[in-house]
């Protein structure tokens, strides 16, 4: 395995980890009533233990896209 093709895959990790946290935040800001709702029923959590929750888990996803897909792909590119 070459070092191109270990900086493209960590580069289309990255991509698609940030297109599922786009999806993610895009389904928590227009779907927030349903989420909720069924966040409630199914795992006794109130609104604002979900948003904070769901916020909180967002956060840790960003950081692992950070720490484990874009910091590697940027010392491949400084190596490369």
């Amino acid at each position: 395995m070459t070092i191109e093709t270990l900086r493209h895959f960590f580069g289309w990790c990255a991509v698609i980890n940030y297109a599922m946290l786009l999806l993610w935040f895009v389904l928590h800001i227009t779907a927030h009533t349903p989420l909720v709702k069924m966040c409630e029923r199914f795992f006794n959590v109130t609104g604002d233990k979900y948003d904070a929750i769901s916020l909180k888990a967002m956060f840790f996803l960003k950081l692992g896209i950070w720490l484990f897909n874009i910091a590697p792909y940027l010392a491949l590119r400084i190596m490369g």
